[in-house]
């Protein structure tokens, strides 16, 4: 990725990457110097270096490692973010604890969050996202918002019970097509009224996004590429309306999209 301007010769995007292990700040390095169009201008350990640092280089773009422990993080995010697109790495594991260090990171102006363990696919989409000033999280991330935002307006506590919730009120409906007696009521969402607009396989990709699958693990579970699977993501994003995955996971697990649909014949 380059920036031009009119009539000017493309920079490379300037990145600097901030995080207490040089092993982690080692395999960010590889990655983004992999990608054409980037250059790292620096490497830090501390808060007070990426700020200097920040300071001198002016970077496009800060990656910054967090642990959520030193609570100088979100004053360090506010103060690049004036001069510089952060995108924050942050551990999760599932905790409130952690979803409330995800959403202080945007309060204090990061454009972008991953998860430590995400994919180098998912770093190159949410870097190339961040330093375009739009907002992106890996899939981890954006399935940890998700259940927090269903947590939120009473939903089921899960992706996975939404699914389940799904499920029941299908054999509920099966039972009294044929005759039988549904055993408790069941409630779901908000209807799926989307259905006519995508193919099967879209719903199925849809499914999976939910469910917070990379492209490459979507890839796997249906047995296709991994450009088949973004130009099916694509097309999602282009019939719901919405601008990214995250959207469109919030979109689908609204209405009851379930998560655990298996491959269609």
């Amino acid at each position: 990725m380059t920036i031009c301007g009119p009539g000017d010769a493309c920079e490379a995007v300037s990145v600097l990457i901030a995080d207490s292990s040089p092993l982690f700040r080692s395999g960010i390095r590889q990655n983004i110097e992999s990608q054409e169009g980037f250059s790292i201008v620096g490497e830090a350990d501390t808060l007070e270096r990426v700020i200097s640092l920040a300071k001198q280089k002016k970077p496009k773009a800060v990656i910054l490692g967090l642990t959520g422990q030193d609570p100088r993080a979100w004053e360090a995010i506010s103060a690049l973010a004036d001069c510089s697109a952060v995108l924050a790495i942050i551990h999760v594991d599932g905790t409130r604890e952690v979803l409330a260090h995800i959403l202080k990171a945007f309060l204090s102006g990061a454009v972008g969050c991953i998860d430590r363990l995400a994919t180098e696919e998912e770093l190159t989409y949410v870097v190339s996202n961040v330093v375009s000033g739009r907002p992106a999280v890996s899939s981890v991330v954006a399935k940890a918002l998700v259940e927090e935002l269903l947590r939120v307006q009473g939903f089921a506590g899960t992706i996975g019970e939404l699914a389940a919730c799904a499920d029941r009120a299908q054999d509920a409906d099966r039972n009294l097509a044929g005759g039988g007696a549904m055993s408790a009521p069941t409630v779901v969402t908000h209807k799926w009224d989307a259905k006519e607009n995508l193919t099967d396989r879209e719903m199925e990709v849809l499914a999976l996004v939910a469910a917070g699958d990379t492209n490459r693990a979507i890839a796997g579970r249906l047995s296709i590429s991994e450009k088949t699977v973004k130009n099916h993501v694509s097309s999602i994003l282009r019939k719901l309306g919405v601008a990214g995955r995250t959207e469109a996971a919030v979109w689908a697990v609204r209405r009851g999209v379930p998560s655990n649909m298996g491959p269609m014949p």
